[in-house]
């Protein structure tokens, strides 16, 4: 899991308490969530006004391309609070969804799961606002 990456700080403060509260994360097994506490505890917090509107944050949508299937999915970036599978919007604070902060359009994400690598390229990162 790569760990640098740039975060609004806003969103570090979200995310951090949401990481004591949410059920979802404490179901997690323990590399995953030393991965996710990792990720947040390194990334590059910046200001509303210094962050770039080509990066994914909070309530993004992020279209990612499968490599191996050739086709594309959709995920909206949500506290975990907000999560909904079934309409696309992944907790920040899951594994995939702490992959998809941070991201830019072209970049690659390998999800490891328990039995094999998934293999994704970013095709757009549509911000929810411009901040």
């Amino acid at each position: 899991m790569e760990n640098k990456f740039i975060l609004l700080h806003e969103d570090k403060e979200l995310l951090t308490k949401a990481l004591e509260t949410d059920r979802q994360f404490t179901l997690l097994s323990d590399a995953e969530k030393t991965g996710i506490k990792n990720r947040l505890a390194n990334a590059e917090l910046v200001t509303t006004a210094d962050f770039p509107n080509n990066v994914s944050r909070l309530y993004d949508v992020i279209t990612l391309r499968n490599v191996h299937l050739r086709q594309n999915i959709q995920y909206k970036i949500v506290p975990p609070d907000e999560r909904d599978d079934w309409k696309g919007k992944i907790s920040a604070i899951s594994p995939f969804g702490i992959l998809l902060m941070g991201v830019t359009k072209g970049q690659a994400i390998v999800l490891q799961t328990s039995k094999k690598k998934k293999h994704y390229v970013v095709m757009e990162v549509r911000n929810a606002m411009y901040i």
